[in-house]
């Protein structure tokens, strides 16, 4: 069988972008998992927390970066670093035009 290369860009924006989506659907299910999602979105935009509590799930990509380095997949690293890059511009948005 063949060994799956994680050694690429791509993998490394993928799960980049993967990582804080999954942690902020983690903690809407933990936290609010009585409403539904249209209302728990409502009730972050309009208590003006969406942008601060989607920012700390992007922190998530730290341990997706310090695992691409743990195991040298250093075009991985790129990758993650791309995604942080594209979240923080999607939480400056945000933050200002919302």
């Amino acid at each position: 069988m063949r060994e799956i290369d994680f050694d690429k860009t791509w993998i490394g924006l993928v799960l980049g972008l993967l990582a804080p989506f999954i942690t902020f659907l983690i903690y809407y299910f933990i936290n609010y998992h009585y409403m539904t999602i249209r209302g728990f979105f409502n009730y972050l935009v309009l208590g003006e927390t969406f942008s601060p509590i989607l920012s700390l799930c992007v922190l998530a990509n730290l341990g997706v970066f310090y695992l691409f380095l743990w195991k040298e997949k250093y075009l991985g690293t790129r990758g993650v670093i791309g995604a942080t890059f594209l979240w923080a511009a999607v939480v400056i948005y945000l933050k200002f035009f919302i």
